[in-house]
C-alpha cells in the first residue's frame, strides 16, 4: 500500500495513545519523530526524520485500534463526551438514545458525569515563551481550579497540544510544552531532513488555551410518542412530547443510571411532574461522559499492538519500531481453533490484544 500525504496541515488527535507517547514506546526522540532535526538528541541510537504521512498514519491506525478496543470491553479508553440526538460531527457510536427504563444502562461503562461538554476560552493566542524546553505559556489568569479542564490547541484549530505539565496556583495557570510538539501548522508535512529546532520561528509562538468542563443544566431527555396537552389529554400528532429529566448515576462502572422527570434552575436540579397522559416515557435521550481517566500499561499496550497488527506496511524510523511492527504482525505457522478465528485476526498483535480485551471487559456477555 502506497502512503500518501495528507492534505491536511494536521490532523486532530483521537486516540488515548498520543503521538509523543508512541515516539517514547518505540524509545525515537520526539523531536526526530515530529519532524525536527536536533543535534541534542545524542541519547538515541536512532534519530531518523519521521514524514508526517507516516505520523498520519500511525495515527490512524492507533484510533481504529482503540475503537475497536472498546467496542469489544464496553467503555471508552479516554474520556468522550455521549449525547443523545444525532448532530454533525459526532458519530454514531457515540449517541445514546434508547428505550426508557428505571433504572436504564447506559450505551458505555465508566460513566464519569451527566452533562454535555462546553468550552470557555481562557486566552485566545497566548504568547509562547520558547527562552527554555519545555516552553512556557503563562502564567495566565483564571478562575478554573481543575487543571484536566485546561486544554491547549494550534491557534485557530481545534487540534490540541500536549502539554507535559499543568499548574494551576493563586488564581493563575503555567503551561510547559516541549518544543517539538509545537511546529506550525503551516509547516507540519516537514522535509525529509526535518525542521531546525534552534529556529523558533518554525514552532507556534501563541497558542489557545481553553477551558472544557460538564455544561450539567443538561441531563437526560424524555420521550412519548404523541404530543400531550395535560396528564389526561393527548394530541394525537406525528410529533413526540419530550420533557427534560436528571440522570442520577447509580453505578459508574456499570453505567447503571436514574432518570427522572426534572427541571434545571439555579444551578441545580429539583424533580417536576410527569405531565404526559401516558404513565411511562417510551424512550430516553442521555447526555454524559464517560471512559477511564487514566490508561494502564496493559491498556495502552492492547492499543500500540492491535495498531501494529492493522498497519499493513512498517513504519518509517528505525529498526527498533520496525521491530516491534514485525513481531506484531507475525501469524504463527501453527493456529489454535480459537486463534484461527480472533476476531482481532491470527497476527500476534491482534491476538495479545484480543486476550487484553477480555479481561477488561466490564462482564462477560454485558452488550452496551
Amino acid at each position: 500500500m502506497a502512503i500518501v500525504p495528507s492534505e491536511s496541515t494536521l490532523t486532530a488527535e483521537d486516540s488515548a495513545v498520543s503521538l509523543p507517547r508512541y515516539a517514547q514506546i518505540i524509545q525515537s526522540p520526539e523531536c526526530a519523530f515530529m519532524g525536527v532535526q536536533c543535534d541534542d538528541d545524542t541519547d538515541y541510537e536512532c534519530r531518523d526524520i519521521w514524514m508526517k504521512h507516516y505520523r498520519d498514519n500511525i495515527q490512524h491506525y492507533l484510533a481504529e485500534a482503540q475503537q475497536e478496543l472498546e467496542d469489544e470491553i464496553g467503555y471508552f479508553l479516554m474520556p468522550r463526551w455521549v449525547i443523545g440526538a444525532q448532530t454533525d460531527g459526532i458519530p454514531e457510536r457515540q449517541i445514546d438514545a434508547q428505550p426508557y427504563a428505571f433504572p436504564v444502562l447506559a450505551r458505555w461503562g465508566h460513566v464519569i458525569e451527566a452533562g454535555v461538554r462546553a468550552t470557555a476560552s481562557i486566552a485566545a493566542g497566548s504568547v509562547v515563551d520558547h527562552s527554555a524546553d519545555p516552553a512556557v505559556v503563562g502564567p495566565i489568569a483564571t478562575t478554573v481550579t481543575d487543571t484536566s479542564e485546561v486544554k491547549v490547541y494550534h491557534p485557530g484549530t481545534t487540534v490540541e497540544i500536549h502539554p507535559s505539565a499543568i499548574a494551576i496556583a493563586g488564581g493563575f495557570v503555567t503551561i510547559t510544552i516541549p518544543r517539538c510538539r509545537m511546529v506550525l501548522a503551516s509547516l507540519a508535512d516537514n522535509p525529509s531532513g526535518g525542521l531546525d529546532y534552534t529556529d523558533v520561528t518554525n514552532f507556534e509562538a501563541t497558542v489557545d488555551v481553553t477551558r472544557e468542563y460538564c455544561d450539567s443544566s443538561t441531563n437526560a431527555v424524555l420521550v412519548w410518542p404523541h404530543s400531550c396537552t395535560s396528564l389526561a389529554t393527548c394530541s394525537c400528532t406525528c410529533g413526540d412530547y419530550t420533557q427534560t429529566g436528571c440522570i442520577y448515576v447509580k453505578d459508574p462502572v456499570i453505567g447503571e443510571l436514574d432518570v427522572l422527570p426534572a427541571t434545571y434552575s439555579g444551578g441545580s436540579w429539583s424533580s417536576t411532574t410527569q405531565v404526559c397522559c401516558t404513565s411511562n416515557p417510551v424512550m430516553v435521550r442521555l447526555n454524559y461522559r464517560a471512559g477511564v481517566t487514566t490508561l494502564t500499561r496493559q491498556q495502552e499496550d492492547a492499543i500500540v499492538r492491535l495498531a501494529h497488527a492493522k498497519m499493513p506496511e512498517e513504519p518509517c524510523g528505525c529498526e527498533i519500531a520496525q521491530r516491534l511492527w514485525a513481531r506484531d504482525r507475525e501469524i504463527p505457522k501453527a493456529l489454535t481453533r480459537e486463534r484461527a478465528n480472533c476476531p482481532f485476526g491470527m497476527s500476534d498483535g491482534a491476538w495479545v490484544a484480543w486476550r487484553f480485551a477480555q479481561t477488561l471487559k466490564l462482564v462477560e456477555g454485558m452488550t452496551f
